[in-house]
């Protein structure tokens, strides 16, 4: 049985799936970094084992091991998620969107400071979502602003997801069908209340 991997609606499922992969791979990082700061200076395994180290020393190692597998896993699944982002088109290079928008390339990145759009980084080039093309600048900035300071995959997740609170459609559909900026405004805020988020802090794009 075949599947149209083609159908927009399909697409923007993938991408959700994929952008929780990254999501993981971040939390996967803050537990390595919490058991290195356990203080313990690490034995090797085998020789741990070989004296007789104590429990408590092995338990650490093994999760500290499983840590760092665990991460180095979820590390390059969120960067196979980042190229199927761009395969897909849900991504675009900063050029088009200059060009969409009638700017440089350049004036993207002072946008970004002030948190007007976000850029996802796939190797070593920078991607916006492809939604922002047929979108005002305006509300672009206004919906980024109020996403504050999440990460740059769970941005890219709250403009492509349906969302219930907008009748099921996604941001630029729902604005294109004539809800309200300021509804969508609101949403964004609930969005990133919901993941900790904070507002006013400024970023260019997500590198975990």
């Amino acid at each position: 049985m075949s599947v149209n991997l083609s159908t927009p609606v399909l697409l923007r499922r993938i991408a959700q799936l994929e952008a929780t992969v990254v999501r993981l791979s971040e939390d996967l990082g803050s537990l390595r970094s919490a058991v290195s700061q356990q203080g313990v200076d690490l034995p090797r395994v085998r020789g741990a084992q070989a004296r007789g180290a104590h429990p408590k020393f092995s338990t650490t190692s093994n999760q500290h091991a499983q840590a760092t597998g665990g991460l180095a896993g979820a590390t390059a699944r969120g960067e196979a998620a980042r190229v199927q982002w761009v395969k897909a088109r849900l991504v675009v290079p900063g050029e088009q969107l200059a060009q969409a928008w009638g700017l440089t390339r350049q004036a993207l990145a002072p946008a970004a400071a002030r948190g007007e759009v976000f850029a996802v980084k796939v190797g070593n080039r920078l991607y916006y979502p492809q939604a922002f093309l047929g979108m005002d600048r305006e509300a672009v900035a206004a919906i980024c602003r109020a996403l504050g300071d999440l990460g740059a995959s769970e941005k890219l997740m709250f403009w492509l997801r349906d969302h219930g609170a907008l009748a099921g459609k996604s941001v630029a559909a729902a604005l294109e069908a004539g809800v309200a900026l300021a509804k969508v405004e609101r949403l964004a805020e609930a969005w990133a209340r919901e993941r900790g988020a904070g507002h006013g802090a400024r970023s260019t794009a997500a590198t975990a």
